[in-house]
């Protein structure tokens, strides 16, 4: 029994002081920024989101309504990226069934990198109206060559400056393809030279700074990109601090360029610093729609 006259003790509650605030705000803050490093490094790299933009195409026939495109860009196998991703991103890109596969350049960033190996693994993509690519500037600073030759011996066709007509029910779509911006020579006009008007018209090529720079000649009605990378670093909410091309509108996704839509894989591969933040790799499955 308490003794009379003993006062009660209450315990005052702890005041959240300022000085708390800011401790907890710092170890709050190494904390965000231990673990974007460890994503930036160790996470993002080689982490592929597969993605599925659906883009109108005017004119598109009904037979090809809905048709879907795998496209595989900025690869960049050589000291940042070996053939094990590469067997990976394949494995991912057949299970999705696409009807079409493109590839938009930069498979490798070494010139030791190109080989019987790169040719094998690339062999293994899976698409019934074909596999079909272009070379990006890093294909032309090793051996474009040597290039062409993986890709040949791969069953991937080569459409420099060229283009070829599938067909479903009588009724064509079109895969046309120019050379790298930077290190190449674009000629639209023998690119899709004999193409019907009637024919919906796909264009491939490796940088979408092309598209400021398309001649006012035949019609093109989408074309596919990579080279941004999407500058493998994205401010979360804010820019890319780091982009290799002059119109930042292409930087990433879909895009309305002067001439036609124009849609900009991020990529698949790494150059530089080896890192991505907030801008996982890309398999983009594009389904293309009747507008």
């Amino acid at each position: 029994m308490e003794s009379v006259g003993k006062k009660s003790r209450t315990r005052r509650p702890r005041r959240f002081t300022r000085r708390k605030f800011l401790k907890l705000s710092a170890c709050a803050a190494a904390a965000a920024a231990v673990g974007s490093v460890i994503d930036a490094f160790a996470v993002e790299p080689e982490w592929v989101k597969v993605t599925g933009p659906v883009i109108p195409i005017p004119n598109l026939p009904p037979a090809w309504d809905g048709v879907r495109v795998a496209q595989l860009t900025d690869i960049h196998i050589g000291r940042l990226i070996g053939l094990n991703y590469l067997r990976e991103v394949v494995e991912k890109t057949n299970a999705a069934s696409p009807d079409v596969i493109v590839l938009t350049g930069d498979y490798v960033s070494r010139t030791d990198a190109i080989g019987d190996n790169l040719a094998e693994v690339l062999s293994w993509l899976q698409a019934p109206e074909g596999k079909f690519a272009v070379l990006g500037n890093h294909d032309h600073w090793t051996d474009p060559a040597a290039i062409r030759s993986v890709l040949k011996t791969a069953g991937i066709t080569d459409l420099t400056n060229r283009h070829e007509t599938l067909r479903r029910s009588g009724r064509g779509l079109c895969i046309a393809g120019v050379d790298d911006l930077w290190e190449g020579v674009q000629d639209l006009d023998l690119a899709l030279a004999g193409v019907g008007e009637d024919v919906p018209r796909i264009l491939l090529c490796h940088n979408p700074d092309y598209a400021e720079q398309m001649p006012a000649g035949p019609r093109v009605d989408l074309m596919l990109c990579g080279h941004s990378h999407g500058g493998q670093f994205k401010i979360p909410f804010g820019p890319r601090p780091r982009l290799p091309i002059r119109h930042s509108k292409y930087a990433a996704g879909l895009a309305e360029g002067p001439r036609c839509l124009v849609y900009t894989s991020v990529g698949l591969g790494m150059v530089g610093i080896p890192i991505r933040f907030n801008c996982r790799p890309e398999l983009a499955i594009i389904t293309l729609r009747r507008k």
